[in-house]
């Protein structure tokens, strides 16, 4: 027992000579003390002290364990083996402590913990003394509390927003979730174990938020600026709680990320600011009406350029309708209920307001209407401009305009935001004008990707100059890449934003397209070039006059034009040049250009040429003032147009001759809408289908048409009108007055306006009913025929089988005979063969050519080897012509094609046949596959005896032969059989011959 409290006893001071009784500081105790003799077994356990009453109420425990094989019964199965081992190890080392799970009331463990000491007698082990303490409380309040932060962990990782756990006494970052690492491109090195204020930025709202939690102990929504490793920024909204975490005092904190908001309050801002500033120094009035609350404004500048006194909330419904000129009044309310009706968002009009004391100003009016997603008009904001003086003035009319158009169309720069390394945070949409780009597609880009490799530095250095505060505001020139391709010059003025520090946050730049302007100077000597070569060398005839009419610049084409030398006309008066029957309107012309100023304006006349005849001008010009609005010459670009005015008299006449035709032509001709209802019938009607024109334009096409053939009819009608067809050919039944009905061919043609679109169609109709009944006999007559060709091939083909299984037996016999044979008979055999092997040829042929007369010979196309029918034709020839050979050739990529197999084969079998036959004891023959992309040829080459000129024309021709053939074999309707089953493929035939060099025969073939 002294062993095990040795411990505690030598810290007491002078135990013994207190007279503290061991016995009662045991029994005091809360462990039990316990003593296990090793000398002898059953190791049993003596207990010093009652453990039932130190471990709770006896009724709900066990007895105690008495020896040491009960006490490891009662240890929990996962922990036996590791006590076991522990009090093994003690009896080695001398001490140990261990803590176990132990069974004290039936399947009910609890938590205790042993501290052991071994007694030793020479060495060797001879008792086991130890303390148990009841920890069970302790050990579940422990689990209970990692369970809590497992929880704690789990739940904060799974939140959307980032989350992240600080120490109270110094603010280091003992935990994160995953979702701030991802979001602020953070990894764990980079945050935990880090002071959270070094993360926030900007200083008072560190500040304010540091105080606010010393006095609140708690912060909900307070807005700061983060910043990540790579010195990015961001604004978040932090809400900090109080938080017991891992047996310390620490706060909790969310993130929400406000960037975007900030970011768009910020832009608000700038806009309203922009705004405001663009109201307060522009000199338009800007208005606003919102048709909700019918509450309105509009700006000083209205009511000053008015005359009248500001009124509070001035306009309704009408907008401004209501200061309107009465005579535009009207017209703007049904413009702009048509805008309202149709929902649309923008509206640009010019009229005329009516002021004070009945001043009239000429306003230019634009407004922008907001509608709700049920398209009720919420909001209209605009401005109005005044123009009275562009409307009043009349000098430089033109420039003023191409100005105003310039203005209006490109005024607007592209405005960006970047951040210092240069990505893109705003783009305006201008961008589009100005290099191609979309803004989306702009802020993925960099600037590498759109200035050239020339400029680029010099574009970093100077903005980096404004980042770093040398410059303040910088203008800078430079070349970049159009979207298209192109090098455009581009002027980019920036400035620098910067945050409450003064450290800069973003580049602001605007950007224009000054391409022209940098050129300028360029083009500026070649358009000067250009002009003197222009007036010096052009057809047009430039011109400038005084006041008065007297020429006192002309260029050197009049002399080319009009036969007269410059130094003839200058200071001649214009009066004296034109026609007297056009001299009236040219003096009205004059005054009414100088009275009313008149910048451009077009007259036609007739001008004398130097020999006396008249030619037809058309001059374009006006008046040029000076400084003070005064007139000071006449300018004007006259062409000569008497070709284009005879042109215009012959059409004139054409019309006359078509009125002509149309009136007396046989055909009845007519002009049709796109319903199909008459707007034009020639009176030759009358005598076709006898109606009156009156009466026929009160029909339709459905009163005219057999009904069996009127579908088909309009068919064709609509069809020729959709794709603007010519010439479409059609044939149907028509009916006369007399209710009789003939058959009627029909031309329809789509007449086009000057937008190329179908206005009329017109139509052509006559009487083909013998034409139709021709065709009817044709008809019959090639089923006569074909019944003929089917009889004729029997009739023909019976006698010549019988003939020829005669003169085979003949043959045989004569083989099978000892005696010698008489030569002449045996010659006569082998000349009945030949004979009857010609004459089955023509035969065929014959019966060939004719099934194509009557078309029943059809085509079985089906995906196939072209070069793989070819080799099997070479190989079938070869078999007759056992001496010769063919070449063959490929050129392209081979590829298969939709053909008829046996027509092609046949085709083929045929020219190659002719090659053998035709160039004996020459060079062999080739044949050439030419594999191009939208069709395919094969050439057929000889170098036989060629085919005389006078012979080619009809080489393709029935029963046609060359007249050097000679004694060789042929029907002379093989090659009409060619060249008709090529044609049902969409193909041609063609070839080139020179006698005694060969001929080459070309077959072309498109894709299919």
């Amino acid at each position: 027992m002294e062993n095990i409290l040795k411990d505690v006893t030598n810290e007491l001071i002078d135990v013994k000579s207190r007279s503290v009784e061991l016995q009662s500081v045991i029994n005091n105790l809360t462990e039990a003390i316990w003593s296990i003799d090793l000398t002898s077994e059953p190791y049993e356990i003596i207990y010093h002290n009652n453990p039932i009453e130190r471990f709770g109420n006896p009724d709900e425990l066990d007895p105690p364990p008495r020896t040491m094989e009960e006490w490891q019964q009662c240890i929990h199965p996962d922990d036996r083996e590791r006590v076991l081992e522990e009090v093994v190890n003690a009896l080695s080392s001398g001490n140990a402590s261990y803590s176990y799970r132990a069974l004290r009331k039936k399947d009910q463990f609890r938590y205790f913990r042993d501290r052991i000491s071994v007694l030793y007698e020479n060495e060797k082990p001879v008792r086991l003394d130890g303390i148990t303490i009841d920890i069970d409380h302790i050990r579940r309040s422990r689990l209970n509390l990692e369970l809590s932060q497992q929880r704690l962990k789990a739940i904060v990782d799974a939140l959307p927003d980032p989350v992240f756990i600080s120490t109270k006494e110094d603010g280091q970052v003992i935990f994160a979730n995953e979702v701030l690492f991802k979001v602020y491109e953070m990894s764990p090195i980079d945050f935990l174990g880090k002071k959270v204020i070094q993360f926030y930025q900007n200083f008072e709202g560190r500040k304010s938020y540091i105080e606010r939690l010393q006095n609140e102990g708690h912060i909900q929504g307070h807005e700061l600026v983060l910043r990540n490793k790579k010195g990015e920024s961001f604004w978040v909204s932090a809400s900090t709680m109080p938080l017991d975490f891992q047996n310390q005092e620490c706060f909790i904190t969310i993130l929400q990320d406000i960037t975007d908001r900030k970011n768009l309050e910020k832009q608000l801002q700038e806009s309203n600011e922009r705004y405001q500033l663009a109201v307060e120094g522009t000199n338009d009035a800007i208005w606003e009406y919102d048709f909700h609350t019918k509450k309105s404004y509009l700006s000083p500048q209205f009511w000053e350029g008015m005359g009248l006194p500001p009124e509070e909330n001035p306009l309704d419904d009408q907008l401004i309708a209501k200061y309107l000129h009465e005579v535009d009044r009207k017209e703007f309310i049904v413009v702009l209920n048509q805008h309202l009706e149709e929902k649309k968002e923008k509206l640009t009009l010019e009229f005329r307001l009516s002021g004070a004391e009945n001043k009239i100003i000429w306003a230019l009016f634009k407004a922008g209407i907001i509608y709700s997603d049920k398209g009720v008009p919420l909001r209209a904001v605009g401005s109005l401009s005044n123009i009275t003086s562009l409307k009043e003035a009349q000098t430089k009319l033109r420039e003023s305009e191409a100005k105003y158009k310039l203005i209006s169309e490109n005024s607007s720069d592209c405005i960006c935001l970047q951040e210092l390394n240069g990505r893109f945070v705003f783009v305006s949409p201008s961008s589009k004008d100005v290099l191609g780009y979309t803004p989306g597609e702009l802020a993925s880009m960099r600037l590498r990707d759109i200035i050239t490799e020339e400029y680029l530095h010099k574009v970093s250095d100077t903005m980096l100059g404004v980042i770093q505060g040398k410059l303040k505001t910088v203008s800078i020139t430079f070349q970049a890449r159009h979207k298209n391709g192109s090098l455009e010059w581009l002027e980019t003025v920036g400035g620098a934003i910067l945050d409450d520090q003064g450290e800069p946050m973003f580049l602001q730049t605007s950007t224009r397209n000054v391409t022209d302007r940098v050129e300028a100077q360029r083009q500026l000597k070649e358009s000067e070039e250009r002009y003197k070569l222009i007036t010096e060398n052009s057809n047009d005839i430039v011109t400038l006059m005084d006041v008065e009419g007297n020429y006192v610049f002309i260029t050197p084409s009049i002399k080319e034009a009009m036969g007269w030398e410059v130094d003839e006309v200058i200071g001649q008066n214009t009066r004296n040049f034109v026609h007297p029957e056009d001299l009236p309107d040219i003096e009205k012309g004059f005054l009414e250009t100088l009275e009313k100023k008149i910048k451009e304006r077009t007259m036609i006349f007739r001008y004398k040429h130097k020999n006396g005849s008249w030619r037809w001008m058309k001059a374009t010009g006006g008046i040029i003032l000076d400084e003070h609005q005064n007139p000071i010459y006449f300018r004007a670009n006259k062409i000569d147009i008497t070709d284009k005015k005879l042109t215009e008299e012959r059409l004139k006449a054409k019309e006359e001759q078509y009125k002509l035709v149309s009136e007396n032509s046989a055909d009845v001709i007519c002009l049709h809408k796109l319903d199909a209802t008459f707007t034009f019938v020639s009176p030759s009607c009358s005598r076709l289908l006898g109606y009156s024109v009156e009466e026929k334009m009160e029909l339709t096409l459905a009163d005219l048409i057999h009904p069996d053939d009127y579908k088909r009819a309009i068919e064709v009608f609509e069809e020729t009108a959709k794709n603007k067809r010519k010439n479409t050919i059609t044939q149907y039944r028509y009916k006369k007055k007399n209710g009789e009905y003939f058959w009627a061919g029909v031309s329809m043609s789509a007449v086009l306006n000057s937008d190329q679109e179908t206005q009329f169609v017109l139509t052509s109709t006559r009487d083909i009913t013998e034409i139709v009944n021709v065709i009817e006999k044709e008809r019959q007559l090639n089923k006569l025929k074909s019944s003929f060709i089917s009889m004729a091939s029997h009739e023909f083909r019976t006698p010549l089988t019988t003939i020829q299984s005669s003169n085979e037996l003949i043959s045989m016999y004569l083989e099978n005979k000892a005696e010698i044979n008489d030569n002449r008979l045996v010659k006569h055999v082998s000349r009945i063969r030949t004979e009857l092997d010609r004459l089955n040829a023509l035969l065929k042929d014959v019966f060939t050519l004719g099934r194509l007369d009557v078309g029943k010979t059809q085509l079985k196309k089906d995906i196939t080897s072209l070069t793989g029918i070819v080799r099997q034709v070479i190989l079938e020839c070869q078999v007759q012509f056992k001496d010769r050979k063919v070449q063959l050739k490929i050129e392209g990529q081979e590829r298969q094609l939709l053909l008829d197999s046996q027509l092609i084969s046949h085709a083929i079998s045929n020219l190659i046949n002719n090659a053998l036959k035709y160039s004996g004891n020459k060079k062999d023959p080739e044949v050439i596959i030419i594999y191009e992309p939208d069709s395919v040829q094969l050439k057929v080459k000889d170098y036989g005896i060629g085919i005389p000129k006078k012979d080619q024309a009809s080489l393709f021709e029935s029963f046609s032969r060359a007249s050097n053939v000679g004694d060789i074999d042929g029907t002379g309707l093989g090659l009409v059989i060619v060249k008709q089953f090529i044609e049902m493929h969409g193909g041609t035939i063609s070839f080139q011959s020179e006698v005694h060099k060969g001929t080459t025969f070309t077959i072309a073939i498109p894709n299919v």
